[in-house]
């Protein structure tokens, strides 16, 4: 009787200590899901009253040409994103991980673009691409690339290669940084091995650092496609969605369907439509740092 009252109490003693992350889970976290749900299934307007339409937002939304326009903009440029900036990241790790003079420094450098709010970064790359007095087209001329100016936001080709190099830019510091910390981690006597065995450079990168470091990329990769999909902030400030939609990733669609044309239950239900896709690598990046912590 002693011990089942001793587990009671160490029972609502524990309840006592997670009350606080219950409580925001419930009303920060879980409400505002559960009323966005709701919402969706609404034709719920800017000022005006909600009625119930049940699933009509979402079949409208996926007959619309331009919500699937969005969602494949949104994987291309996701694709494209992380593929690069894990390139970038991997070579600048590998660099950074060398020994030589001034390597401190080159690595306070690589965080850079974290410490910029994205508001003033994306205002300085608007500068860089504008098409009178970008620094952009005045290197290119300079190198004697092109002769005349190129109109990066206003040409749909060059505005997705604009949006992609932005994203790029600011996201390779969290690759170099994640990757950087892995490879300080590799054993040197891996690499002696290898070289007495007489392994190349190459081969040393694709059987030993390689193997060692690819735990880290995987999750690297699967949190920033999780960041990249839900991009809307440069994005829309870099173009807002044009010129003729070439950039109109789901979340500046989510927002001119909800702000713009002032119809919320079906803008949140643009976001519900991407939430499968985004819980999928949720899961998959939870599950595998969850292994990972249990190896260690």
């Amino acid at each position: 009787m002693k011990i089942g009252g001793t587990r009671k109490a160490e029972e609502q003693f524990a309840l006592l200590l997670c009350s606080p992350m219950l409580v925001y889970v419930t009303f920060v976290l879980l409400f505002p899901v559960l009323w966005g749900v709701y919402l969706s299934f609404t034709n719920k307007s800017i000022g005006g009253q909600a009625s119930f339409v049940g699933l009509d937002n979402y079949v409208q939304l996926l007959k619309n040409p331009q919500f699937i326009h969005s969602f494949l903009i949104t994987l291309a440029y996701t694709f494209f994103s992380v593929l690069f900036k894990m390139l970038l990241g991997l070579s600048m790790a590998l660099v950074l991980n060398n020994d030589f003079k001034g390597r401190n420094l080159s690595r306070a450098a690589l965080i850079i673009p974290w410490t910029l709010p994205n508001i003033v970064a994306v205002l300085n790359w608007r500068w860089i691409f504008s098409d009178t007095g970008g620094i952009a087209n005045h290197l290119l001329k300079t190198l004697g690339f092109i002769e005349n100016d190129l109109i990066w936001l206003g040409q749909e080709s060059l505005a997705f290669i604009a949006i992609l190099i932005v994203n790029i830019w600011r996201g390779v510091p969290f690759f170099g940084l994640s990757i950087l910390s892995k490879l300080q981690t590799i054993p040197k006597d891996l690499y002696e091995a290898a070289e007495i065995d007489g392994a190349s450079v190459l081969q040393r990168f694709f059987h030993v650092t390689l193997p060692e470091i690819s735990d880290v990329i995987l999750l690297t990769c699967l949190v920033s496609s999780i960041w990249t999909i839900n991009e809307f902030e440069s994005v829309w400030l870099l173009t807002g969605g044009g010129p003729g939609g070439a950039t109109e990733v789901i979340g500046v669609f989510s927002y001119k369907t909800a702000m713009t044309s002032l119809m919320l239950g079906k803008g949140v239900a643009v976001s519900v439509l991407a939430a499968p896709l985004l819980i999928f690598l949720i899961s998959l990046a939870s599950k595998y740092m969850f292994k990972r912590s249990d190896e260690l």
